[in-house]
């Protein structure tokens, strides 16, 4: 059974695609300060081998950590290769809490990140091996697909805000849903409906089984609403209400999936014609700071991964 997950970044409308464009944002910074309120530790930091494939499963106890205090205060952003070393160091935590949760992750894909530019082609040793990437101009709206070694994946289509591939048999439809567009349900109808209306046509395309992602909904149930009206297919949520305590947290949770934990961002939604969710975790938006003693945000939407069987 695949496993995928997504992760996204906090980038800016920045035409360089670089790690400038995702290191620090305002957003990020607000996620970190929300969760810096609690002194308790908190995050369950897995042991990861740094020359080892990043769905290598690692054996050990995780650590224990606190958010680090005021760390963005201090140094007011990270340098750039501090901060690709942290979303590097990310990706391999989400592999090992994925493996231990979920199995190995078949596909993990990063919305607001190009894996096509040059700085971020390290990626490949820490998240996966890059199927593809593509982008409609600003760093925010891009996308990289990371597959491991073994199943089969391909590129289906792509476009504003979302990006569709095949793994295994099951078509994923990975989703941005644009501002403008996620709060207004014509619009969001239309988004998903258009996007319907592609991946049939496309070659190699078909019926979408899942959709995960930033949804940027403005409230819980919406997307599986909109999105059932406009496939015209039956589409549950297999997470229900706001409550979430992510994987990589130790008795704490949290109300939301954004920057201030108030609203359910990041979801996953599934065709109940075609397939079933066996499990979905979510993870947090920190990783631990070498030398910090504890954990940072570096970037403002948590992560989720998902189990996915045929019906």
């Amino acid at each position: 059974m695949p496993v995928f997950a997504y992760q996204s970044l906090n980038s800016g409308v920045q035409v360089d695609h670089g790690v400038a464009a995702s290191n620090s944002q305002r957003f990020t910074k607000s996620t970190h300060t929300n969760i810096a309120k609690s002194d308790k530790p908190w995050m369950l930091s897995m042991p990861v081998a740094e020359g080892a494939a990043p769905d290598v499963p690692v054996h050990g106890p995780a650590q224990l950590l606190p958010t680090a205090k005021d760390i963005y205060k201090k140094q007011g952003r990270f340098t750039d290769k501090v901060f690709l070393n942290l979303v590097e160091g990310k990706a391999r935590q989400t592999h090992q809490h994925l493996i231990r949760s979920l199995g190995q992750c078949s596909v993990l894909v990063y919305g607001e990140l190009d894996g096509n530019h040059s700085e971020w082609q390290s990626m490949q040793q820490h998240a996966g091996n890059l199927l593809t990437a593509t982008s409609t101009g600003k760093a925010c709206n891009s996308f990289s697909v990371h597959t491991n070694g073994s199943g089969s994946h391909r590129f289906i289509q792509a476009g504003m805000g979302w990006i569709a591939i095949e793994s295994d048999g099951i078509r994923a439809l990975f989703v941005h849903v644009p501002n403008s567009v996620a709060t207004k349900k014509d619009l969001t109808r239309k988004f998903y409906s258009d996007i319907h209306s592609r991946v049939l046509q496309s070659e190699g395309g078909g019926v979408i089984d899942v959709i995960m992602g930033d949804t940027n909904q403005p409230s819980v149930g919406y997307t599986q609403e909109v999105v059932s009206g406009a496939m015209g297919q039956s589409f549950a949520e297999f997470h229900q209400g706001k409550q979430i305590q992510p994987e990589d947290a130790y008795q704490r949770s949290f109300g939301g999936t954004n920057s201030n934990a108030s609203k359910k961002y990041d979801v996953a939604v599934y065709n109940t014609n075609t397939v079933k969710i066996e499990n979905l975790v979510y993870l947090s938006q920190c990783v631990d700071v070498a030398g910090a003693s504890g954990a940072a945000a570096i970037t403002d939407h948590m992560g989720i991964g998902v189990k996915i069987a045929r019906v």
